[in-house]
This record gives C-alpha cells, sequence and structure tokens, in this order.
C-alpha cells in the first residue's frame, strides 16, 4: 500500500528557502553547493524547496560551505516563517506549531476493556482460569 504523502512542514519551507537565498546571495550554484556538502543534487533540491526536512548537520555544512553563521541561515528562515516578523517571534510561532495539546479519549474511541491491573507482575500472565502455582514460585 503506498504511503500517504505528508505534506511539509511550514518551516521546512522557510528554511529551504533561507538557504536558497543564502546560496544565491553568495553566487554559489546548487550543484556546486551540493558536491562540497556531499549532499545529493536531488537531495539538496528538495531541502531548497521544503520537501524534505534538514538535518542539523546538513544545514551546519551548507552554513560552512556559504561561509556564514548557521544562526544566520536560521534567523531568516524564522523571520520568513513569522511572515516577515522578528526570529524571536518567528521562534515562538515554530514551538507553538509542533507543540500539541494533550489528546483526550472520547467514547467514540471504544477502548476495550482488558481486565483489572495486576499489581504483582509474576502473576500477570495467568488467565482468570489458571492458578498461580505457588510451588514454582521464587
Amino acid at each position: 500500500m503506498p504511503r500517504d504523502k505528508k505534506s511539509p512542514h511550514p518551516f521546512d519551507v522557510a528554511l529551504g528557502s533561507a538557504i536558497r537565498s543564502a546560496r544565491v546571495r553568495r553566487r554559489v550554484t546548487r550543484e556546486v553547493l551540493a558536491q562540497r556538502t556531499a549532499i545529493p543534487l536531488s537531495n539538496l533540491r528538495r531541502r531548497e524547496d521544503g520537501l524534505n526536512e534538514t538535518t542539523v548537520s546538513e544545514l551546519a555544512r551548507i552554513a560552512a560551505v556559504l561561509d556564514i553563521p548557521t544562526r544566520e541561515i536560521v534567523d531568516m528562515a524564522l523571520a520568513d516563517f513569522n511572515g516577515g516578523g522578528t526570529a524571536e517571534d518567528g521562534l515562538r510561532k515554530l514551538v507553538a506549531s509542533v507543540s500539541e495539546p494533550p489528546r483526550t479519549v472520547d467514547p467514540e474511541d471504544e477502548i476495550p476493556y482488558i481486565g483489572p491491573v495486576v499489581a504483582d507482575r509474576r502473576h500477570a500472565a495467568y488467565t482468570e482460569t489458571e492458578e498461580a502455582d505457588p510451588s514454582t514460585e521464587d
């Protein structure tokens, strides 16, 4: 069965755009950046397009080749992610976007009853019809 395609997170799109912008500003072609960072060209293209997540290791290599601080690329991405605001506000927005509220159980979930909780784990494998043989216990 084919996997469901997950849509990229908006921050991945912003980070890819920041990487592309930094690369173009430094007048480095995508091919040269791919070669110098040992990131396959197709992977680099997907990262710049925001289709794939960029690892911290890849980002560090990209920044090193472009001779700019990693923080500068991240700050550009955070500002873009925030719609042109500050990097700090972008970081707050990013954290909020990946923080999920605790899941609650709905009555429709139909969770099956699995029996009482057994305090003593030695007997957890026995069913109600079987009795533990005390003579075999440690």
